[in-house]
């Protein structure tokens, strides 16, 4: 009775500082709302109920101003999916564990989704349908391969680093129960140990809406290389390019994206040819300028799922040139997979890049940008989201 009392009075307590505090934290507050309830919602007590746990961000933007993901537009089309199936649909973000309270009461016939939240809830609710969603690599590969590439850093530049991308969506103790089904966007072969057949899906890119496609000049453009990423320049192999662009005069290597923070660590200094632009808009001027000087879009990344800075690119019709089986194998014949990511190796393989055949350059860009235009916009990744959900759905249902 006692315990009883003091929560309640704890409560209230809280309750009212948060009425006096709120006015001065409310566009904090309303970027932060990380559980939307109730979508689809048909007021029909045999509705099928499902959580997705992954980003709410979308819900909460003002989509009229250039989020720069493609994330929450991916979500958009999901729900769409799944409310066409008549799901009463809960999302939730994916590591918003405090959120599990609000709603592990509820009774869901699916959840979909990864992350913390994701394990929680499938564990708490076994009997629901549960999809895994893959947006990265398996964790495994990539903390190995990141151990790696830092461990190369400090030979190089005898500095430490930490960790800033492996096990920040996955780990390896949410991946190890077998759910109904799992939906990859990077390699397969991780997942074979525990699911005879993953599904795989491709993600969208950002478009330039003033964009179209032209003749470019390579003998030129082929000496330019644009890398775009955001948090994780070692994981993503910027520290590479730095390494080796540094050292020439032949080349030029064009970055966007970088955070101030890994600007200063990496120490960019101002070389003629490196030229770094900070956050860039995918829809500026700009960009497109960019677009217009390179012809390759180079990311040595150590794992990812599949980025959508490569996705941008080659909508844009650029040559992307990437780490063989860190998530791009499913490229085939549009993509130039490296072997290796010692500096040795890629000073070479940039060589050959620099120099090769202008006319083979311009056909293989038009068959990238004609690929790219068929496998990653948001209406072919709603037609592929729904068959594959159509497909796992009908297997439950068996």
């Amino acid at each position: 009775m006692h315990n009883m009392n003091l929560q309640l009075i704890k409560k209230k307590l809280k309750n009212k500082i948060w009425m006096n505090i709120r006015g001065l934290f409310y566009e904090n507050y309303i970027k932060e709302i990380n559980l939307i309830q109730n979508i689809n919602y048909q007021c029909d007590s045999n509705q099928p109920r499902m959580l997705i746990c992954y980003l709410t961000i979308g819900f909460i933007s003002n989509l009229d101003d250039p989020i720069g993901r493609t994330q929450p537009y991916e979500i958009f089309k999901i729900i769409d999916v799944f409310a066409k199936l008549n799901y009463c649909i809960d999302i939730i973000g994916n590591n918003e564990v405090k959120g599990v309270e609000f709603i592990k009461s509820k009774k869901y016939d699916l959840i979909f989704g990864l992350g913390n939240t994701f394990y929680i809830m499938t564990q708490l609710q076994p009997e629901a349908k549960s999809i895994l969603y893959m947006t990265e690599h398996h964790p495994t590969f990539s903390y190995v391969e990141e151990k790696k590439r830092i461990d190369y850093y400090r030979k190089r530049h005898k500095k430490k680093v930490n960790y800033l991308r492996s096990l920040m969506h996955y780990n390896e103790n949410q991946l190890k129960p077998v759910y109904d089904a799992v939906i990859t966007m990077s390699e397969v072969e991780p997942l074979l140990t525990q699911y005879k057949s993953p599904y795989t899906i491709f993600p969208t890119g950002l478009i330039n809406k003033d964009f179209n496609y032209s003749k470019k000049n390579h003998l030129i453009a082929r000496k330019n290389f644009l890398w775009i990423g955001s948090s994780g320049a070692i994981h993503k192999g910027l520290d590479l390019l730095i390494d080796v662009f540094a050292e020439r005069n032949d080349i030029m290597l064009h970055v966007c994206g970088l955070n101030a923070k890994e600007k200063k660590f990496l120490n960019i200094k101002g070389t003629e040819n490196i030229k770094e632009y900070g956050q860039i808009n995918i829809n500026s001027d700009l960009f497109l300028k960019i677009v217009g000087l390179c012809t390759y879009i180079i990311l040595p990344s150590c794992s990812e799922g599949f980025s959508t800075s490569i996705t941008t690119g080659m909508l844009h019709g650029l040559i992307p040139v990437v780490m063989k089986d860190t998530g791009f194998n499913r490229l085939g014949g549009n993509v130039i997979l490296l072997d290796d990511y010692h500096i040795e190796y890629l000073n070479d393989k940039i060589t050959e890049l620099s120099n090769a055949d202008t006319v083979d350059l311009e056909m293989l860009s038009k068959q990238i940008y004609t690929f790219a235009r068929n496998n990653f916009t948001l209406p072919v990744f709603e037609s592929n989201f729904k068959n594959i959900i159509d497909n796992i759905l009908s297997k439950n249902n068996d």
